[in-house]
């Protein structure tokens, strides 16, 4: 009787749990569609962009790294080798003399959670966005609305509302039409 107890209270705690579990391997695979898109957007191969997920970087900085790499002539893991000694990804770029003006999406439309930068790029005439500062978040955001607004050839303005939430990997599913898969 303890056996049959105890499996129904297996079976109950695998009922209860399941949604959840379901869920994180949902988010795996979308994750991993995700990197594979980002990683064929750059020309990298699958191999390379697993690397960089093992580096404690999340989903939405790998695109980052990777245009950063690409914009600077450098393999992906001298950028990850200077965000690990507390680089910011703006100081980063300018080592390699890319500046906050090679981030600038044209945005029809509200810029969201990118209102901020979009204020200090619109108080300065172009020629001069290489002296806009742009925090960490905002430089991720910004090179994430370009990628996914590229890759998938949707307006950057559904981009940064699909964005708000900040999941970069949810927003590529959402737009890539995966949704619910």
């Amino acid at each position: 009787m303890w056996k049959a107890g105890r499996s129904r209270a297996a079976a109950a705690l695998l009922f209860v749990l399941a949604p959840g579990v379901l869920e994180a391997q949902r988010g795996n695979a979308n994750e991993a569609v995700f990197l594979r898109a980002v990683g064929e957007y750059f020309g990298t191969p699958a191999g390379e962009v697993t690397v960089l997920t093992r580096w404690e970087l999340s989903a939405a900085e790998i695109p980052v790294v990777l245009r950063l790499a690409t914009r600077a002539g450098v393999p992906p893991d001298v950028v990850v080798a200077q965000r690990r000694r507390g680089a910011g990804w703006l100081e980063i770029a300018r080592s390699y003399s890319v500046h906050a003006g090679d981030f600038h999406v044209p945005i029809d439309g509200s810029p969201g959670f990118l209102t901020g930068a979009y204020e200090r790029f619109g108080a300065r005439v172009a020629s001069e966005w290489r002296h806009v500062s742009l925090s960490d978040d905002e430089l991720v955001g910004l090179v994430n609305v370009r990628f996914l607004s590229r890759s998938l050839g949707v307006p950057a303005s559904s981009v940064v509302l699909e964005l708000g939430d900040g999941d970069v990997v949810a927003a590529y599913t959402r737009l890539s039409g995966r949704d619910g898969a």
